[in-house]
């Protein structure tokens, strides 16, 4: 099992998931999946869009790459009817034009090498079929904090949170409809943001993880320090903008 599988499936994402429930309902409400439809949600997480879409009637299949979070997506189905794989985005186990729709709500964006994903989420939706993404868009203020740790090594998530390079992974296989939105991370103080995303969020929980013990405190204070700009009398509200996409395969 890769690194990356261990460590997705680590953490308490399921309270990242659940704040973000708003972000889900609308991206299920958009792709509007019918009854008897074929629907695949790709990094599926701990499962709230599939969840979502079983309940609308799909038939719906779900995949990620970590063990632990498709044991976490199981329990939290509960009776929804959906078929839960283990897979890579990079090389999807399913045939090719098997979904009349193929979703990821900020999840295939993680995936190493972004044109393999994307040729995958080509590849097994239908001609006419339905492609639903949610991507966050670069953060100047938190890839600037992490630098210093990463050794500049950029998130592979960039280059989905660029409508031009979105277009370029993208364009030629489905007719995009591209928005930008915004999403609030709230607490108390700077803080317990930092509390919630360090230990939810599986990318920062494993870089801090990764770094030896007396590095910790400084990038948890970096991350602080930018979460605290957004404070006023009512606690933090720290934008975070990301694109919601629409698409239909050509």
């Amino acid at each position: 099992m890769s690194d990356a599988a261990v460590w997705w499936g680590e953490g308490t994402y399921e309270r990242l998931a659940e704040l973000l429930a708003p972000v889900h309902d609308e991206l299920l409400e958009r792709l509007a999946p019918r009854e008897t439809e074929r629907f695949l949600d790709v990094a599926t997480g701990t499962g709230a869009l599939a969840i979502r879409a079983a309940r609308a009637g799909a038939e719906v299949t779900a995949c990620d790459l970590a063990p632990g979070m498709i044991a976490k997506a199981r329990a939290e189905a509960g009776d929804a009817t959906i078929a839960f794989d283990v897979a890579d985005a990079r090389s999807l186990p399913y045939d090719e034009s098997s979904f009349d729709v193929v979703a990821s709500a900020f999840g295939v964006i993680f995936a190493p090498q972004p044109e393999a994903a994307a040729a995958e989420l080509a590849r097994v939706c239908r001609h006419g079929g339905r492609l639903g993404l949610t991507a966050w868009v670069p953060d100047e203020e938190s890839t600037a904090a992490q630098e210093p740790f990463t050794e500049g090594k950029g998130p592979p998530t960039a280059v989905w949170g660029d409508p031009n390079s979105l277009e370029r992974l993208l364009g030629d296989s489905f007719g995009l409809e591209i928005e930008q939105r915004t999403w609030w991370a709230t607490g108390r103080n700077g803080a317990e943001v930092w509390q919630l995303f360090s230990t939810s969020a599986p990318p920062l929980k494993a870089l801090l993880a990764s770094l030896p013990e007396a590095r910790r405190p400084a990038l948890r204070n970096a991350f602080v320090d930018i979460y605290e700009r957004y404070r006023d009398s009512d606690g933090v509200r720290y934008p975070m903008d990301y694109l919601f996409v629409l698409g239909s395969r050509r």
